[in-house]
């Protein structure tokens, strides 16, 4: 078995336990009793596996959660993990994707989305795609903090058509250049927010609505890790 293999896995596994211990609390609705028994169970199956059947039994768990109608990134991390863990690269690199939505492109999410597309793809190493860096503002942040940027730009747009009117009131008078000058400074961000921030919204609001139709109907894998050739 490869050496690197091992120093990946235990890389991932520290990181999962950094996230259980650290993301547990308020992690779930206080009022979802039966939600906050399975997140215990699967964090307790986590914690013990060694194996991966045992990273899968732990994944599993963290399925049932889902299925109960919990969403938010800790718990797609977990999973993401997991699976990772068990050797289920394409099912991880769609668990860790979707993390990402909830919390954006965070170190811990960067470093197991790499290792689980090395190991959907067969390879001992790869890089994330290029486009992450190009799209970087898609990527780094959360859903939430890009909706909330793309509205902040649509209010821009309408104090860039407030000051325009202001200019043309009679009692502007000298001050109708400096108020013009700054409704195109608010015309021009406020563009540039709304529309890249509002159509990166749009892409990731469909992307999980795809993978929620279908979540469902993944079956979860594991297998050994790969044999080391001379």
């Amino acid at each position: 078995m490869s050496a690197s293999w091992y120093t990946r896995r235990w890389t991932a596994g520290v990181l999962l336990m950094i996230a259980v211990l650290l993301g547990a609390a308020g992690v779930l609705p206080a009022d979802e009793e039966t939600c906050h028994f399975l997140w215990e169970q699967a964090n307790a199956r986590t914690a013990a596996a060694r194996t991966p059947e045992e990273y899968l039994d732990a994944a599993q768990a963290y399925q049932q959660i889902v299925r109960e109608g919990v969403r938010n990134g800790t718990l797609f991390y977990n999973l993401g993990t997991t699976l990772l863990l068990a050797g289920d690269g394409e099912n991880a690199v769609a668990a860790l994707r979707r993390a990402e939505r909830y919390l954006g492109s965070t170190p811990d999410i960067r470093i197991n989305l790499r290792q689980a597309m090395a190991l959907q793809a067969g390879r001992p190493d790869t890089d994330l795609p290029w486009d992450r860096t190009i799209l970087f503002w898609h990527y780094d942040e959360p859903v939430r903090v890009r909706a909330l940027v793309a509205m902040c730009g649509w209010l821009l747009l309408w104090l860039a058509i407030l000051l325009r009117l202001l200019t043309r009131a009679p009692a502007a008078g000298k001050t109708s250049g400096a108020v013009i000058s700054l409704a195109k400074t608010c015309l021009l961000f406020g563009l540039l927010l709304c529309v890249l921030f509002s159509s990166s919204t749009a892409v990731s609001l469909l992307q999980e609505q795809m993978d929620e139709r279908t979540w469902q109907d993944r079956t979860f894998t594991s297998k050994p890790p790969p044999e080391q050739h001379p």
